[in-house]
């Protein structure tokens, strides 16, 4: 490894096409060393497992030895009380808060109110008029989905949209000080924002998620805003993402002028399933709290790791075929919403509400409408922009979409 380290460690492939770079870089293992990123990149589905559901690594992204000087420049506490940065008993009792509103039947129930949403913005482009997918109709769905679950009004998620922005940065991989700074900020202007009205959902609770997580008396108020930020942040990006990202490869024409959309069923959740595989967020970071060991590579305390997840499920040696989309695929799952501890709570969430655009967006004869341009970060791939068009009215919405 070269002393030469780079004054600020950045993940280091291209955030538009990222896939050559993982090909390439697995022509030298599974997990490589990386001076750009000056981490251990993890490539490999079973390596990435491992980690993942080791113990011994924390999420804490205080606790990497690149982010000395953030913790010299701002309040750690904040994240010492949401799930995503917790582990062992800590973390098991803030994510036991939301262990019934991630249930099964607890999303089943959301469905209808999704649907009315996805019908609104679906239904309202004329047929032949471009429009982009991202602004007009993924963005606004998750937020307007969100906005339901929580129960907010449009002041606080207006609020909560542009808070994101800012607060996302830090919860990726290789953070900067500034991002730290930037995010820390934004996370105390929302919680600012939310303590009012989880204090009153605890006086008199609703029918919603913030009602849920403030009557849970193992959690203070504080708790409960932290973890409702969280939950609302990752919720917002990787769900418009990945929406944008599945409409774009469900429409693109191959090689041979066919598109996926005319030769499967929409409906079908291993498709759903096959299309997360792909189009997985790109990477997380885990730092060893403990001395690690993987393969024949040591990893000492402080020392993070980048974990690849779009690298792991696309793993040759896993997955046959690994970049072609075949729904109902023999394997294991793809590492798209983590494992272990982490594995994320709002999967069934992101999949019920990725299967009702998909479905109600098909019946409407979707097209490309021009060229996608894409988000310009690393560690997550989604468009910026996807014009498309329909070919046909809101009348031919009004088919029957079977629940996953």
């Amino acid at each position: 490894m070269s002393s030469d380290r780079p004054a600020v460690p950045r993940l280091p492939w291209d955030a538009v096409d990222p896939f050559p770079f993982y090909e390439r870089r697995r022509r030298d293992g599974d997990m490589v060393w990386d001076e750009t990123a000056q981490a251990w990149l993890i490539l490999g589905y079973h390596k990435a497992q491992q980690v993942l559901s080791q113990s011994g690594w924390t999420v804490d992204p205080l606790a990497s030895q690149s982010a000395r000087a953030a913790r010299e420049t701002i309040n750690p506490e904040m994240f010492s009380q949401s799930m995503l940065n917790t582990e062992g008993a800590a973390h098991r009792r803030l994510r036991a808060a939301t262990r019934d509103v991630f249930a099964p039947s607890f999303i089943t129930g959301l469905t209808a109110g999704v649907d009315a949403i996805a019908e609104t913005l679906i239904d309202h482009p004329a047929a032949g008029t471009v429009f982009d997918f991202m602004t007009e109709v993924a963005q606004p769905l998750t937020l307007a989905v969100l906005g339901e679950w929580l129960g907010l009004e449009a002041e606080s998620s207006r609020l909560l949209s542009e808070k994101t922005q800012e607060i996302s940065p830090m919860a990726r991989p290789l953070p900067t000080v500034a991002e730290f700074a930037t995010g820390t900020a934004a996370s105390a202007r929302l919680v600012a924002h939310l303590l009012p009205l989880a204090a009153a959902r605890r006086a008199e609770p609703g029918d919603d998620l913030l009602s849920f997580l403030a009557c849970d008396p193992d959690l203070r108020l504080d708790e409960v805003v932290v973890n409702t930020v969280n939950i609302a942040v990752g919720a917002l990006e990787n769900t418009a993402d990945f929406l944008g990202s599945a409409t774009f490869r469900l429409l693109t024409h191959d090689a041979h002028g066919a598109r996926l959309i005319d030769e499967v069923d929409v409906s079908d959740p291993e498709l759903i399933t096959e299309l997360l595989r792909l189009d997985s967020p790109q990477a997380i970071s885990r730092t060893a709290a403990e001395p690690q060991r993987i393969g024949d590579v040591d990893i000492a305390v402080g020392q993070q790791v980048v974990i690849v997840l779009a690298a792991a499920n696309r793993d040759p040696a896993v997955f046959d075929e690994p970049d072609r989309c075949r729904p109902g695929r023999e394997g294991p799952a793809p590492l798209t919403f983590g494992h272990g501890e982490h594995f994320c709570i709002g999967r069934g969430l992101a999949r019920m509400q990725t299967q009702r655009v998909l479905h109600r967006m098909t019946a409407r004869d979707p097209f490309l409408a021009g060229p996608v341009t894409w988000r310009d970060t690393p560690s997550r791939r989604g468009p910026l922009s996807l014009p498309i068009t329909f070919r046909a009215t809101g009348d031919r919405a009004e088919v029957a979409c079977p629940s996953s």
